[in-house]
């Protein structure tokens, strides 16, 4: 069976349609595939490689920053002082700019300390202390951080 060059013209342009329809005819219910990733360069992975470890790095940093924190500032009580009249208002008072180590490891006269009030109130800004709790936190400390009187020929650094 043969087909008339009519026949086959009509053929071709039926084909020729239904294939543009179904061109053109995209059902809404069909979605396009999705794209499918292209695997990381070595520049990539080298650089989410560095980007970790400068992360772990930081991150230990601060860990130790932080445990030498705890270690350099021991969080303190007033029990740290000796006990006496003023204790409070010394450890509240003084801890406000120090710790109680510079303190501890202090010695002077009534005389000393006294001064030392005024200096730290007029060249390292403290709060003045006035009358009654000055008189308190001076005994307090003339009292127990007396001067040391030192051996002849002690180490200076050991005291």
């Amino acid at each position: 069976m043969s087909f008339s060059t009519l026949e086959k013209g009509m053929m071709g342009a039926t084909c020729a349609l239904v294939l543009l329809v179904l061109a053109m005819d995209v059902p809404s219910t069909r979605r396009p595939a999705p794209p499918v990733p292209y695997p990381p360069t070595p520049a990539a992975l080298a650089t989410a490689r560095a980007d970790q470890a400068a992360a772990e790095r930081a991150a230990a940093a601060k860990a130790e920053a932080e445990r030498l924190a705890a270690v350099q500032n021991p969080g303190e009580t007033e029990d740290i002082l000796p006990a006496g009249d003023a204790r409070e208002e010394v450890f509240a008072r003084c801890t406000a700019c120090h710790s109680t180590a510079i303190i501890r490891r202090s010695g002077f006269s009534r005389e000393r300390w006294d001064e030392l009030m005024d200096w730290m109130t007029e060249k390292q800004g403290m709060a003045p202390l006035e009358g009654d709790v000055r008189t308190r936190v001076v005994d307090y400390l003339a009292e127990h951080f007396p001067p040391r009187r030192s051996p002849r020929n002690a180490n200076p650094f050991l005291n």
